[in-house]
């Protein structure tokens, strides 16, 4: 009996979370009409307002049939809420520093420094993706992963939300494998961060600074990137029809998501239940 009334409390959260998902993607569909009326080059920025305020609104809407406020999901403004998002910029640029060089190091591909533009242009241009990540994580790892992670567990969670996030990705015309490669992998980083710092700050940095540093590498025209890349043989990094250097990366960083995970619920295990196993 028990049994069955934890699976339909878990059914019943894992439905709300999705359900939360579909709404937040519909009325980011219907208000993303309004870009039309905004000048291309502030496309972007337009893009994470609009997205921004719907993550915002499905939230209020979900809270107030839940009762709850912003607070009690961990949408509040704090002291170390700044410090917790440079803490995640400095995470996230590690990250991708390090899958970069790999990248760099293991192919033919060079980056150059790119004439065309400047650190400042750079950060100028991409100050966009702020608000582009902030709109995901208030998306994903906000609500849906606040009402699941204690019905179902931090794990179990995460790696929902992860498989949520991939899949709106792919409504939004990415390409499955590339979403799964992608964001569904970035998705347990990005979960761990707002579990582990208790709100969404930190993954939102881990975030910008992930595309940041993806931005920060283009071709030899663009006139935004910091390097510029160029790769004489595109075709030497497939073996056998498959793109080892896309897809090596994304599985180092999926063994070093679950190596996270893992630690983090090892270490979370209450002291009591370790001495019980040792004795």
């Amino acid at each position: 009996m028990e049994t069955t009334i934890l699976t339909n409390i878990r059914a019943k959260y894992t439905f709300k979370s999705i359900l939360f998902c579909v709404v937040f993607t519909g009325l980011f569909v219907i208000f993303s009409f309004t870009k039309s009326f905004i000048p291309n080059n502030l496309e972007r920025l337009a893009h994470g307002i609009v997205g921004t305020f719907a993550a915002f609104l499905a939230t209020i809407l979900f809270l107030k049939f839940d009762r709850k406020q912003l607070s009690d999901i961990g949408l509040t403004f704090k002291r170390n809420t700044i410090i917790k998002f440079v803490a995640g910029v400095m995470i996230g640029v590690v990250i991708m520093g390090l899958l970069a060089s790999t990248v760099l190091y293991f192919s033919n591909v060079t980056a150059e420094v790119n004439p065309r533009s400047s650190v400042w242009h750079f950060l100028l241009a991409t100050l966009p993706l702020i608000p582009l990540a902030y709109m995901e994580e208030l998306g994903f790892r906000a609500y849906p992963l606040e009402i699941l992670k204690d019905k179902i567990g931090i794990r179990l969670s995460i790696i929902i939300t992860s498989i949520l996030f991939a899949l709106y990705h792919i409504v939004n015309g990415w390409r499955i494998a590339n979403s799964f490669l992608g964001p569904a992998v970035w998705g347990l980083v990005f979960g761990l961060a707002a579990v582990y710092s208790k709100g969404i700050a930190m993954p939102t940095g881990i975030h910008y600074a992930a595309n940041l540093t993806t931005s920060a590498f283009g071709a030899a025209n663009s006139t935004v990137s910091i390097w510029a890349i160029k790769q004489p043989n595109a075709s030497s990094t497939k073996y056998g029809g498959t793109d080892w250097l896309t897809i090596l990366p994304a599985l180092a960083l999926l063994l070093f998501a679950i190596f996270c995970i893992e630690l983090y619920m090892r270490r979370k295990r209450p002291l009591t239940v370790r001495w019980q196993k040792q004795g």
